[in-house]
């Protein structure tokens, strides 16, 4: 394992329903579905919460850049545009995510150090730099109760 552990534990509560846990965290759990015809969309499902992960991750590394270097923004309104396409062997994968943040320098003598966060700060997101470089993933399937 690395530098930092994070968990997440997950509960099925009723055929594609779960509920997300956060052990040792101060927030309560989140009810994770899968859209129809599957599931009865009672939460957010895979693609969305991987959209979800990124767009949080990049949208706060840019606002942490743009904090260091002491640049006041709007309020950022982030959008994120998943595309999702079949595979060599037909199997539905998430082929593209598209961020579309808005922003803005408060104050018009900030725009040149906000035009340098912009093009640097992609580099310093957590999740998007691992989903970019794919992340290896270690499944197990154990019987319950062990």
């Amino acid at each position: 394992m690395g530098d930092l552990q994070k968990i997440v534990e997950m509960e099925q509560l009723e055929k594609y329903r779960f509920e997300a846990r956060y052990p040792d965290q101060p927030f309560g759990p989140l009810v994770l579905d899968e859209p129809p015809p599957v599931g009865g969309a009672a939460g957010p499902g895979p693609i969305q919460s991987l959209a979800t992960a990124v767009g949080h991750c990049m949208s706060s590394t840019l606002l942490s850049t743009l904090e260091r270097a002491h640049v006041e923004v709007s309020p950022l309104h982030t959008r994120v545009e998943v595309e999702v396409g079949r595979n060599e062997r037909g199997r539905l994968r998430v082929r593209r995510l598209s961020l579309h943040i808005h922003t803005a320098p408060l104050h018009p003598e900030d725009q040149e150090r906000f035009d340098h966060c912009v093009s640097l700060f992609e580099d310093f997101c957590t999740v998007s730099g691992a989903v970019r470089e794919g992340i290896p993933i270690e499944t197990e399937v154990v019987p319950k109760g062990t």
